[in-house]
């Protein structure tokens, strides 16, 4: 498993971390489990050519 150390705009991490909340409740671990899924998409989106 490997480990990333972002840093964010006070504004966007306040609203991911709202949203996650939203989505998955207090789970433990789900702001990886979101940030995974966005990295991925992301991922596809370049590979893809999207800009």
């Amino acid at each position: 498993m490997g480990r990333i150390d972002i840093y964010l705009r006070d504004d966007v991490e306040k609203k991911f971390r709202e949203l996650v909340e939203k989505l998955y409740g207090g789970r433990k671990g789900s702001l990886s489990i979101a940030a995974e899924q966005a990295i991925l998409d992301w991922i596809k989106k370049v590979e893809s050519g999207e800009k």
